[in-house]
């Protein structure tokens, strides 16, 4: 079957209905991880010695996922975001986003990357519906860099990152904070936003690194006030539907944002779904699968049975990711000691 055909199907037979979850979430963003690969071992989401990869053939075929993406268009997404594992690793994503591009439900295209392969893509994103480029940079020093992701490219990836921001494009900044690690650097990183327009966001520990998960972290409040502590003056700005609480802070070109992942403060107005590498579709990060899409697509379910399927999971979404994780605990062995964001898509 091809693209085109694919395409052109997906406009014609689209629908006005929308993924409504039960306490009344609008949700219009899917976050599809297209690998589980890594060139990165960042402590915070694999072990030194990488993750049980899937097999080739249990990861969804490019195809597979521009189908998936446009039913998921026909029921009201306008937003994807394209993750990993590190979404470049795999051959053939640039052709991939230009393809996607080509679907006029579909508003904007984002991309979640640790900016080694970076470079040689700016011209890429310059062209197609380009959303937010999240770049994931935990520290602005080089042997704290290789501390963390256990590998030498800091110049490589900074490079990228400086080329980057001397374009129009939406970048935004993600700093895991690690306590002890790299907690003494928030100021520095939050400086990045004074000249430069971009969003830079300090994420919390969250218990997804494919091993042992450590409650010894710096909460979201925790980070907030190292930053007050530099910037009394900084500003809290609403923004409905992020992840991030956005401040303003006078004199600065961008802004700074926290990301409450492990509190989960944001669930209430969370309007995202997932798809894993594995195509198993999550209504929230911290439940374990609501659908396995790929069987549906590879044993020959229709589209209606496919979105059939995907609404039933929506109509059951948990109010948040502390609901979420107590049913997974209840209904299923899981441990999320044991899981890796690369596996379920950063």
């Amino acid at each position: 079957m091809s693209v085109d055909y694919l395409h052109t199907t997906h406009q014609k037979n689209s629908t006005a209905s929308h993924l409504i979850d039960p306490q009344g979430r609008h949700l219009n963003y899917l976050r599809l991880a297209v690998t589980d690969r890594c060139n990165f071992r960042c402590t915070y989401c694999m072990p030194k010695e990488g993750i049980d990869l899937k097999a080739r053939d249990d990861i969804l075929r490019f195809q597979e996922m521009e189908h998936l993406l446009g039913l998921f268009l026909d029921l009201g997404v306008t937003k994807v975001r394209i993750t990993g594992g590190e979404p470049f690793v795999r051959k053939g994503l640039p052709d991939f986003l230009i393809r996607i591009n080509q679907y006029e439900k579909l508003e904007t295209i984002n991309l979640t990357t640790n900016a080694y392969f970076l470079e040689d893509t700016i011209p890429l994103f310059q062209k197609i519906k380009s959303g937010s480029i999240n770049i994931s940079l935990d520290s602005l020093k080089r042997d704290v860099f290789y501390k963390i992701t256990r590998r030498d490219d800091f110049e490589r990836v900074w490079n990228s990152i400086d080329k980057i921001l001397l374009t129009d494009l939406n970048v935004k900044l993600n700093m895991v904070v690690l306590k002890g690690v790299n907690d003494n650097e928030i100021v520095d990183f939050a400086m990045l936003a004074k000249s430069n327009k971009v969003e830079v966001r300090f994420i919390e520990q969250m218990p997804f690194n494919g091993g042992h998960f450590s409650n010894d972290t710096l909460s979201a409040e925790e980070i907030i006030k190292t930053l007050q502590n530099s910037f009394p003056e900084m500003i809290e700005h609403l923004k409905m539907s992020s992840t991030a609480r956005l401040f303003d802070i006078p004199g600065f070109r961008g802004k700074v944002g926290i990301i409450a992942g492990h509190s989960r403060t944001f669930c209430s107005t969370c309007s995202r779904l997932r798809i894993t590498p594995d195509g198993t579709f999550k209504t929230c990060l911290y439940d374990h699968g609501a659908v396995n899409l790929k069987e549906m697509l590879r044993s020959g379910k229709s589209d209606q049975e496919i979105k059939t399927a995907i609404r039933d999971a929506v109509a059951k979404r948990a109010k948040d990711g502390f609901e979420s994780e107590q049913r997974t605990q209840q209904t299923v062995h899981f441990s999320k000691n044991h899981l890796s964001m690369a596996q379920i898509g950063g």
